[in-house]
């Protein structure tokens, strides 16, 4: 049996794909530790610049999968409980993580699926790409896997809310018009167009500059200006006196005497 989540090795980038698609890329009950360990791995990889995040078929992730993680007679609550406290590790070690995550949305991103893909750093859609964000419809909270934290750092508090609470299926048009999205392509164009991205952050920073970037990003949502600076100036001063500064710093230097 294949396994559910497929990790590819290219060039420097994980591809990372739930690998579902019969079933429309669901977020089973063994998703949680199996994405947690696929993460620590691909974060101890020194190779690697970036990871990308898909689904297989043509759905992104169809959320939680009915009748297992959900069921009309109720499921064990210790099983249920640990199974959301795991989803929402996976939404820290998403953002925690050291390598820019690139989420190529190459379908419907169904409630916990938008989450998902939310969470992660840069994301591309597909033509065919939305978020549906299904949870009221279920009689479930919107809260859930940080969306209700998510949504609204990036679209506005207000956007947020009317999408969360009515229901809203949202196209990629509408979520690249709303930020959501850096871009949309062609499903066709979908990979090679998040491979693109993740090319051109390795060749714009190294790896330990691009983590420092994202943590110090991440870090800021929620932190005061002068919080910020004083974190910036330690983060700074320590990558000032890394190879990779004084490589490129010296190569910049000779090009511009050449000139």
């Amino acid at each position: 049996m294949p396994p559910n989540i497929l990790v590819e090795r290219r060039d420097g980038v994980a591809i990372v794909t739930l690998n579902r698609a019969r079933e429309r890329n669901p977020l089973g009950l063994d998703f949680p530790d199996t994405m947690q360990r696929i993460l620590d791995g691909l974060e101890d990889d020194l190779d690697l610049h970036a990871v990308v995040l898909t689904g297989a078929g043509s759905v992104f992730c169809a959320g939680a999968e009915l009748g297992k993680v959900v069921h009309p007679d109720g499921v064990d609550g210790e099983v249920q409980f640990r199974f959301i406290r795991g989803l929402h590790k996976v939404v820290q070690r998403i953002r925690d993580l050291e390598l820019p995550v690139i989420a190529a949305v190459n379908g419907a991103a169904v409630g916990g699926g938008a989450a998902l893909a939310m969470a992660c750093d840069i994301a591309v859609a597909s033509e065919r790409a939305s978020y549906f964000f299904a949870f009221g419809r279920l009689g479930a909270a919107a809260c859930d896997m940080g969306c209700s934290y998510l949504l609204p750092k990036i679209v506005g508090t207000i956007r947020a809310k009317h999408w969360l609470l009515t229901g809203a299926t949202v196209t990629a048009e509408q979520g690249k018009a709303s930020g959501l999205f850096v871009d949309v392509v062609a499903g066709d164009h979908l990979l090679p167009a998040a491979l693109e991205i993740a090319a051109a952050i390795k060749l714009a920073t190294p790896r330990r500059a691009a983590a420092a970037s994202k943590l110090a990003i991440v870090r800021s949502e929620d932190a005061d200006l002068q919080t910020c600076v004083g974190y910036e100036a330690y983060v700074q001063t320590y990558l000032f006196s890394t190879d990779d500064h004084k490589t490129r710093l010296r190569s910049l230097m000779d090009q511009q005497r050449r000139k």
